[in-house]
């Protein structure tokens, strides 16, 4: 039995899984090491699989109410603003794969998530507890935090991101790999925007070994971008930091005038600066009554939108699975049978999708077509288990 489950970290995977286990039947408790479920302002890309998810586990309406759906997909020239690509999304995506397709605040997305987790069950959600390991008794494992007392249960989740204490546990110290890219992101106040760059849609500009992608948030009060570029080395200390706006603007000095007007009016000590990184894919995900979930499993580059969609699909199918097998082998080896081939294929197709938004040239409908096709379509709710 696994009736008493411990989920490590909440972000989207780990609240999205206490959503999934709730509506399943089970009590879940999430430990955080934060003081508070937050994030750092950013936008995210709710692509049509991961919204069929969301719906399953009855975040429809909260959606609606708090997400954009966006009228296209637009890939212009970095420098002439000519438009290469533009592809609708608003009512097509429904059509197509079966959901719509929305833009959301991050910290929006979370709130809506730990609000419905606290609506099932006002104690789900811990704050400030750190883990620092687990000790597998075999008929049951003992989770210890930092200056907590330990919590014992039947199965742990680990949902605890790129850097995962979970992971390290199960399976040792492996280095993460610097994929060759540097990202900023930030968020802008429409407001000080041409309605030219306050387009109702998602817009992507093309350069040599450098992209931007831009889109309303919040009603389209907020633009949220993110500025990618080729480099050979990450030579900063940590992975994400405060970063200055002119060090960005220098990157882009040839790009279009909307561009940089985007970037410059970017909010002091808003702009952030990281090095994008994954690990190499494993090809076990489960150690006992501990499994992986989200980045702790397959982390991956953020090209097509999709390490929060494989989190929430990881969940969906865990959930479903943990609720189909008493026995917690069973429950964990269907639930890596269904998730581990296409998060570890979507880790390398996302490290393949520069040669999309950092190559200028080549058939643009096509590549974005091949790219999404078998994405976009996938059912975590229905597939076989």
């Amino acid at each position: 039995m696994h009736s008493d489950i411990v989920i490590i970290g909440a972000g989207i995977g780990g609240l999205t899984t206490a959503l999934a286990l709730q509506r399943q039947g089970f009590r879940p408790r999430v430990f955080e090491k934060s003081p508070e479920v937050g994030d750092i302002g950013a936008g995210i890309m709710l692509t049509p699989n991961s919204v069929k998810c969301l719906k399953y586990i009855g975040l429809e309406s909260a959606l609606v109410d708090h997400a954009i759906e966006p009228l296209e997909s637009v890939y212009r020239e970095y420098d002439t603003a000519e438009i290469i690509l533009s592809a609708p999304l608003k009512d097509t995506m429904e059509a197509t794969y079966g959901a719509k397709y929305f833009h959301i605040h991050r910290a929006d997305l979370l709130s809506i998530l730990s609000s419905a987790v606290l609506h099932n069950d006002a104690n789900a959600i811990q704050l400030g507890y750190n883990h620092t390991y687990s000790i597998d008794k075999v008929s049951y494992i003992s989770s210890f935090f930092e200056n907590m007392n330990p919590v014992r249960s039947d199965i742990v989740i680990g949902c605890d991101g790129i850097h995962s204490v979970v992971r390290k546990n199960l399976f040792g110290d492996e280095e993460a790999r610097y994929t060759g890219q540097v990202a900023w992101r930030g968020m802008v106040p429409s407001k000080t925007l041409p309605k030219s760059i306050n387009s109702q849609g998602s817009v992507s500009w093309l350069g040599r070994n450098k992209h931007i992608i831009h889109y309303g948030v919040r009603n389209e009060d907020y633009i949220n971008y993110v500025a990618i570029v080729a480099e050979d080395q990450w030579t900063e200390d940590g992975w994400v930091k405060l970063a200055e706006v002119s060090e960005l603007l220098d990157q882009f000095k040839d790009w279009h005038s909307d561009v940089r007007q985007l970037l410059s009016n970017t909010p002091k000590a808003a702009c952030y600066k990281w090095g994008l990184f994954d690990r190499k894919p494993l090809i076990n995900w489960t150690n006992g009554r501990t499994t992986l979930l989200g980045d702790a499993a397959h982390p991956m580059l953020p090209f097509m939108a999709q390490g929060s969609a494989m989190a929430i699909e990881d969940a969906i199918v865990l959930a479903r699975s943990l609720s189909n097998y008493t026995n917690v082998e069973k429950a964990f080896l269907s639930y890596q049978n269904v998730r581990i081939a296409r998060a570890n294929r979507l880790v390398e197709k996302s490290r393949g999708a520069t040669k999309v938004y950092q190559n200028p040239t080549g058939d643009k409908e096509q590549q974005r077509a091949e790219a999404i096709r078998e994405v976009y379509g996938y059912d975590a709710t229905t597939v076989i288990i």
